[in-house]
């Protein structure tokens, strides 16, 4: 039952609301594993703090802010290469610089390897505890970010000699693989190459298709019937909805009484916080969709009842643990409203400029699914826009949703493009099952998608257990970026 216990890493404190969406939401955003190591592999790991400017678009503002970074200058000769980890949407930790595939290329190009991470996550915040608030959080852009990571090539190299000749290779996984690839088109003469796993390139806000490839890749790992289940049992769970028959399955998981199940944004909320979990295991747990598959077909003949009777094995220990289980809007609104969080930052850069919303309401779209979707159709795109609303306040509109995704992809270009006319010096890795895919570059001699595996797996370095068409893309990249050197 591991598998189920990805749910249950934070107990709340005996007779509290326990909010059931959060460590979900919290893990999606989790740091990209770089394999095992130990605190004496970390040894050589410099903690370092850089000051940034607030502002790198304002001359008049010389305000600045500590950056946080590691180093790991163990294996540096001179003018060696310099490898950069770029950090996304999570506080950093030293992993990268003692193992993974960008640590091993640094031993065997006697490179220096830094981390960087990126404003308004970790404890690098450009306004202290205050960062989250509102009026803060405007110095949060992918362009500020992006003139942090110049910003700190160049302090690099100004300050040690032996760096002013290295070339400059990038690294990201997820939100950061694209910053790497955005990188070369806005800084070109500062890098030399760049590797983007599983790199969004695409802004969408009605990003309907990720939850189709969450709905294709259990298919794919375990079978048909496995999804099949599954899609009874949320189509299932829609009924009750419609029906007013919920309430009684609700009691059964220990739902707070002020839970409105005919209100549309609760009725929202309660599916999208349950599709988060199968995204979840699809996206960073690939390899436990066999044993949920198991655990969902044990349980019941009937689709419907085994659906139910899973549900209350997910939400067992809110049950035995807590007053209640805050299923409503509220409760899904209170994780982007926390004037203390890392998802706050995050979900204002998506209501800013990407999008990049898990909708599961496909009406009108052009699609290749069944006419019966998976995760039956309740969460629309407005629910999104509602929850960026109330969490930004009257001026975070739909219309300016829509005009930041503009700008993100007439900048950046989407993922349609000629590679050899731009992002010539990226070399893009996906996935088969990692639903980001559908926004990234997927074909091409510069781009490789990984049969059987998922989100940012293919961050580690070369394992005799991993599949030959992954350790081959391991040394097809290590090639790649050997060039540039």
């Amino acid at each position: 039952m591991k598998w189920l216990c990805l749910v249950l890493l934070s107990l709340p404190h005996l007779f509290a609301v326990l909010n059931p969406y959060k460590v979900n939401l919290e893990l999606l955003l989790q740091e990209p594993s770089s394999g095992a190591y130990s605190k004496k592999d970390a040894i050589s790991v410099e903690e370092l703090w850089l000051p940034q400017k607030v502002d790198h678009f304002d001359a008049l503002n010389n305000q600045t802010w500590q950056m946080r970074y590691y180093r790991n200058g163990k294996y540096h000769r001179n003018r060696g290469p310099i490898f950069i980890f770029v950090g996304g949407e999570w506080s950093i930790s030293p992993g990268f610089l003692v193992t993974g595939l960008t640590h091993d290329m640094a031993v065997e190009n006697a490179g220096m390897l830094f981390y960087t991470e990126h404003r308004y996550y970790g404890p690098s915040l450009p306004h202290g505890e205050q960062s989250f608030q509102l009026d803060q959080l405007q110095h949060l852009s992918i362009y500020q970010s992006l003139a942090d990571l110049a910003h700190f090539i160049r302090f690099q190299k100004k300050e040690n000699p032996r760096l002013r000749q290295s070339k400059v290779i990038l690294v990201g996984g997820s939100y950061s693989g694209s910053m790497v690839a955005w990188m070369t088109q806005l800084y070109p003469d500062l890098i030399a190459a760049s590797w983007a796993s599983s790199a969004p390139l695409l802004a969408k806000a009605d990003f309907y298709e990720y939850m189709e490839v969450v709905s294709h890749s259990i298919r794919l790992s375990y079978g048909q019937n496995c999804s099949t289940r599954i899609q009874k049992g949320f189509h299932h769970l829609a009924k009750l909805f419609d029906e007013n028959h919920i309430l009684e399955l609700l009691q059964k998981l220990n739902s707070c009484e002020d839970y409105e199940p005919n209100d549309p944004l609760d009725r929202a909320a309660f599916f999208n916080g349950l599709g988060n979990y199968f995204a979840l295991i699809v996206q960073s747990y690939s390899s436990n969709i066999p044993q949920l598959c198991e655990t969902l077909l044990s349980l019941n003949a009937n689709d419907e009842e085994a659906f139910e009777g899973f549900l209350e094995l997910l939400f067992a220990e809110g049950k035995r643990s807590s007053d209640c289980q805050d299923f409503s809007y509220k409760a899904m609104l209170q994780l982007f409203s926390d004037p203390i969080s890392g998802i706050r930052a995050w979900f204002h850069q998506t209501c800013n400029e990407f999008g990049w919303y898990t909708t599961t309401e496909r009406i009108n779209k052009s699609s290749t699914s069944s006419s019966a979707p998976t995760f039956a159709n309740q969460v629309p795109l407005s629910y999104y826009e509602r929850l960026c609303l109330d969490a930004f306040g009257p001026e975070q509109t739909p219309e300016r949703l829509a005009l930041g995704i503009e700008q993100t992809n007439n900048h950046f270009g989407g993922f349609q493009f000629n590679q050899s006319e731009r992002y010539a010096e990226v070399f893009f890795t996906h996935g088969q099952l990692d639903p980001w895919r559908s926004l990234g570059k997927q074909k091409g001699n510069q781009a490789i998608v990984l049969r059987g595996y998922s989100h940012c797996e293919d961050l580690g370095g070369i394992q005799v257990r991993d599949s030959v068409q992954m350790n081959l893309a391991k040394l097809r990249v290590m090639s790649f970026l050997r060039r540039h050197i």
